[in-house]
Formats: C-alpha cells, sequence, structure tokens
C-alpha cells in the first residue's frame, strides 16, 4: 500500500553494487534481523565465566561479539561456519572486538572439535539450511559437556512472517520462483514438534521449544529491501535484473508489507521457535 501524498524515491546510485554476499549481509540483515535475535539467545542462555562457548553457523560473528562484550572471561570462545567469506567478515570485525575469538571454518555436520568440549552452543537461524540437520544436531551433541546447553532460533512460517512474506512474492514475480523458493527455505523448517524431535534424536533432554516473535524496525525499507534481497542467506537475488526489475521487485516488496511500512520506515514481526536444550 502506498500512503496518501507518499512518493517513492527512483533508484539512483545509493544502490550498494561493490559489496560481496557477507558485506550485504552485515551491513543490511546484522542490524536489524541478527543482532535482536542474538540478545534473545544471550538472555536465554545467560553465558557464564568459564564457560566453553561455540557459535554454530555464526555468519559474520553477531552472537560471538555480543558474548565477547559481556561482563565476564569466558573460558574460550569458538565461531564455526562453513562460508569463509562470512568469516572474512567476522574476522575483520573482531579487530575492534572478540579479539580472543578462534574462528573455524567447518560443515556443520562434521565439527573439529573433540568430544565434550562446550559448555554452552548458540545457532541463529541455520538449522534449516542445514543439508543433514540429524547429521549436525548429532555432532553438536557430541561436542557438547555433559549437561552443556544449546540455544537455537529458528524461523517460523511464512504466513506469520510478513516481511519475509513481501520478499518471496517480489522474487517471484520480478525474478522467478526459484529465487522466492530460496525465501520461503528460510521457513523451511517451521513445526515445533518436528524440531523437538529432532534434538531429541541426535540426544538432547529437557528440550524446551517456545514461538517468539521479535518486533523489528528499519527506518528506511527501500533501502532494506534491496540489501535484504541482495543479501539474503541464499546469495543475491537481484543481481541479474536490470535498474527497472530492481525498482519493480522493491515496488512489490513495499506493497505486500502492508501495514508494516509507513511510506519511509519498516516495523515487522519476526516470528521463530527458540529451542533451549541440555546435552
Amino acid at each position: 500500500m502506498i500512503l496518501p501524498g507518499v512518493t517513492r524515491k527512483p533508484l539512483g546510485a545509493d544502490m550498494p553494487t561493490d559489496l560481496t554476499f557477507a558485506d550485504r549481509y552485515q551491513s543490511i540483515l546484522v542490524p536489524v534481523i541478527f543482532r535482536p535475535w542474538a540478545e534473545e539467545l544471550v538472555r536465554r542462555a545467560e553465558p557464564g565465566a568459564g564457560e566453553h562457548i561455540l557459535d554454530l553457523a555464526c555468519g559474520t560473528g553477531v552472537v560471538t561479539r555480543l558474548v565477547s562484550s559481556l561482563a565476564f572471561q569466558p573460558g574460550s570462545l569458538t565461531g564455526c561456519d562453513h562460508s569463509p567469506d562470512m568469516l572474512r567478515v567476522a574476522r575483520t570485525l573482531a579487530d575492534n572486538a572478540a579479539r580472543d575469538v578462534e574462528w573455524v571454518e567447518a560443515d556443520a555436520a562434521h565439527l573439529p572439535f573433540p568430544d565434550d568440549r562446550f559448555d554452552l552452543a548458540f545457532c541463529q537461524q541455520a538449522l534449516q539450511f542445514f543439508p543433514d540437520k540429524p547429521a549436525a544436531l548429532s555432532d553438536l551433541h557430541r561436542v557438547m559437556k555433559p549437561g552443556g546447553r544449546v540455544v537455537f532460533c529458528v524461523q517460523r512460517e511464512l504466513d506469520v512472517n510478513p516481511m519475509l512474506r513481501a520478499q518471496a512474492a517480489a522474487l517471484d514475480a520480478c525474478v522467478g520462483s526459484t529465487a522466492g523458493d530460496a525465501v520461503r527455505a528460510i521457513c523451511s523448517l517451521p513445526d515445533g514438534n518436528e524440531l523437538r524431535q529432532l534434538f531429541k534424536e541426535a540426544g538432547f533432554r529437557d528440550i524446551e521449544v517456545d514461538p517468539v516473535t521479535l518486533k523489528l524496525h528499519h527506518p528506511d525499507a527501500r533501502a532494506f529491501a534491496i540489501g535484504a534481497m541482495g543479501g539474503m542467506h541464499t546469495g543475491d537475488k537481484l543481481s541479474d535484473l536490470a535498474r527497472d526489475g530492481v525498482a519493480r521487485a522493491v515496488g512489490i516488496f513495499l506493497d505486500g508489507l502492508e501495514d508494516c511500512f509507513d511510506g519511509t520506515a519498516m516495523t515487522f514481526p519476526h516470528a521463530s521457535h527458540v529451542v533451549v536444550a541440555k546435552a
């Protein structure tokens, strides 16, 4: 919906063209989405002094940096991701924060750590992308100390996530259903009972699965649209479009936000399941 009297700026030279996927992910998605979820997960986990902590599928390291900024000294802090580009950004940001972190490139299903290594593990918005979820959770269980805690968040269904629903519609219309499917993949593990069963079969216990919705905000919905569809978990979906195609995709996205868009800013619910369990 376009509010009366509101006009949209044409796409111009301000559209980023020289950033890698990981750079866009960090600059656009992390402050709006992944930093608030990192805060929620860390609040629930209550990490303590001396604990050995793993940030699994750490991306550009937002959870790791948040833990590092707390007023205690962990026993160790490890960020692990399969993407060298994500880890490049994480290491660059760690030049100013989280200096003592070990950054490790590895597949989640084949973790290069000894048994019983960690007291606490975080994983935000990544489990749904693991090719072999049971293997990844089983290997995570292996590297956790008995009684160690894991805290995950996993996106819920598209119907309760209007920002993602608007992205999928825009990409379906302007790029194709395969691009739209990349957004739907973000919401591909929405069932709380399925999540509980995956953790149970991997050997975890005391499993809690809670639906949680955060209210998130970006002051410039147009800038967010360009950055988000160019910096998704699954890669840049706009780079092959001409400028007018990008403008059309952004317009469809903004219309799809409906009452989450005030003509300039966007404020939207972001719904996930938070899983807390013990090894």
